[in-house]
């Protein structure tokens, strides 16, 4: 593979053919671990990497278990995960130079992705591939010969569904979704799904197959090239396909080949396709499952099931999967991306101004709190924001809470945003509570038999819009420039700081070799030249 060239960012893309060829990148790249080590399926392989991504953190690797118990090489043996567990591999999908860009900047390309429909790649139909390596149908169907992993020892079944990609399709309009839902094995060839008809896209194929009494067909990837892996985890404002939009971010069409029993094409080059039907009125016992909030939110229920009629797979094929739990997982760190995107767009498309970044914070699990940078431009900005948020389609399981700061705040800045609740917010003024929204089944503050409602809360952390300037607060040191509407912060604004930053390296400051925590402070951007310039001339207030 080829590494990430210096060209302009909006145009560097990189595509990967399939999961082995992004599996064989990130081992270049040092961000790959081989556990050779014989780990049991049950229990063990989900236990492992809980103690990885909890102990390293940002620098836990992506992880391929080539040793699992009962499932020995040829044949199914191996699982791979963690590959989104870490804003530097994110950064190598998006094409971006991983060591040059932040938070902000890889959220801003993926939503210009998402956004730009011009941009779009569709599919492009071949007439086989590696996926067709191997067909089973009819009784040689038998969900377990994969290593699927028993993730919890909490957890009602094995989840065979936890990273794959889901296709459904709309027949009257030809519109193909792919997203990612739980899927539980409940038997050899049945799973048990959970999926929502009123605030998901494939809860709009589903509910048309629901009113006509029909099944809806199905097909199951698992294991393909990392675009369409990410995209199918996040939601998107319209009615788009989640395959096109991988295209743009590859820069070239995923090869597709059609599915044996039912009308969908799947990609060539994946590693597993699960092809069947889900009856929308059949009903089987699923679950609970270790949940996205790091709870046990629900009991088992009462959920889809989706009959398989043929399986399809590479020779040696890699089971792809994650871990549900507490933060940060994997899917926590992709739908922090994704639903910032989301946000970003639909306040965009409700005419709302001012907004300068978006951010799901990854401790609250990348779903429920939305941090929301903005320009003031009136009286009550931030609770125009989040009546535009708590409006859209993605309010009943994430957007919990609210915070709006100010845009000299860095919302991905865990840190300042805390410093800016603590002293721009006033509690009787800027924080209003909401009660008994329409929300998440999953939340564990709300006692079962209240589930599906919230309370849901606005902080806004920005400076008093509706204060008059006051001639004790002023633009620049010891009375001078125009009188403020807040009191001035000490960050750097003066010659003095620019002086600084010339001749720093004449200091001989270095940071420690060992250290805990982050090596970098919270206000580090703060004292950029440019960041400094834009207090100086008031862009951004001092």
């Amino acid at each position: 593979m080829d590494s990430i060239t210096e060209t302009n960012r909006d145009d560097t893309r990189v595509a990967y053919k399939d999961l082995r060829e992004w599996i064989e990148a990130l081992e270049e790249a040092g961000q790959l671990c081989r556990v050779t080590r014989q780990v049991d399926w049950k229990f063990e392989l989900g236990s492992v990497l809980r103690r990885t991504w909890d102990v390293l953190g940002d620098s836990s690797p992506a992880l391929l278990f080539e040793n699992i118990k009962d499932y020995p090489a040829p044949g199914p043996s191996s699982l791979f995960t963690g590959a989104f567990r870490s804003w530097y591999r994110s950064a190598m999908m998006l094409g971006l130079d991983p060591k040059k860009v932040n938070r902000g900047e890889i959220m801003q390309m993926l939503k210009r992705r998402i956004t730009e429909k011009d941009g779009h790649i569709p599919p492009r139909l071949v007439e086989t591939g590696p996926v067709k390596d191997n067909i089973i149908t009819g009784d040689d169907i038998d969900l377990e010969m994969f290593p699927t992993p028993h993730w919890h020892e909490r957890d009602g079944q094995r989840l065979f569904g936890s990273f794959g990609s889901v296709f459904t399709k709309d027949h009257d309009t030809g519109w193909v979704n792919v997203g990612i839902y739980r899927m539980a094995i409940l038997d050899k060839d049945e799973l048990g799904i959970q999926l929502d008809p009123a605030n998901q896209h494939i809860g709009d194929h589903y509910y048309k197959k629901l009113l006509d009494d029909e099944p809806m067909e199905v097909a199951v990837v698992i294991g393909h090239e990392p675009a369409l892996s990410f995209m199918s985890c996040i939601p998107t404002v319209d009615k788009v396909s989640e395959i096109d939009i991988a295209g743009a971010i590859r820069g070239e069409a995923i090869e597709v080949v059609k599915c044996e029993t039912v009308d969908l094409q799947v990609p060539a080059n994946a590693e597993i396709v699960i092809e069947g039907t889900i009856h929308p009125k059949e009903r089987k016992m699923e679950g609970p499952m270790g949940e996205y909030t790091g709870y046990y939110g629900n009991v088992a229920g009462p959920k889809p099931v989706m009959r398989v009629k043929c399986i399809t797979h590479r020779n040696n094929p890699i089971f792809r999967g994650t871990l549900e739990g507490h933060p940060v997982n994997e899917d926590h760190m992709a739908l922090a991306l994704g639903y910032s995107c989301f946000a970003w767009d639909y306040l965009e498309r409700a005419g709302i101004k001012g907004v300068v970044d978006v951010a799901m914070p990854l401790d609250s699990c990348g779903y429920g709190t939305i941090v929301v940078s903005i320009k003031p431009m009136m009286e009550a900005h931030a609770d125009v924001v989040a009546s535009a948020l708590w409006g859209s389609k993605i309010h009943t399981y994430a957007i919990k809470h609210v915070i709006v700061v100010d845009e000299d705040i860095d919302p991905w800045n865990t840190e300042m945003v805390n410093w800016s609740i603590i002293w721009r917010t006033r509690a009787s003024e800027d924080i209003k509570i909401s009660k008994n929204h329409h929300g998440s089944r999953l939340d564990p503050s709300i006692p079962p038999e209240e589930k599906g409602f919230q309370d849901r809360v606005l902080i806004d952390a920005t400076r008093p819009y509706h204060w008059a300037p006051r001639t004790i607060w002023t633009s620049e040191p010891q009375g001078k420039g125009i009188p403020l509407k807040f009191p001035p912060t000490t960050r750097p604004s003066t010659q003095t700081a620019l002086d600084i930053n010339k001749n720093w390296d004449q200091y001989g400051i270095q940071g420690t070799k060992d250290y805990i925590g982050l090596p970098t402070g919270m206000m580090k951007h703060w004292w950029s030249d440019e960041e400094i310039k834009k207090v100086m001339s008031l862009k951004v207030m001092p």
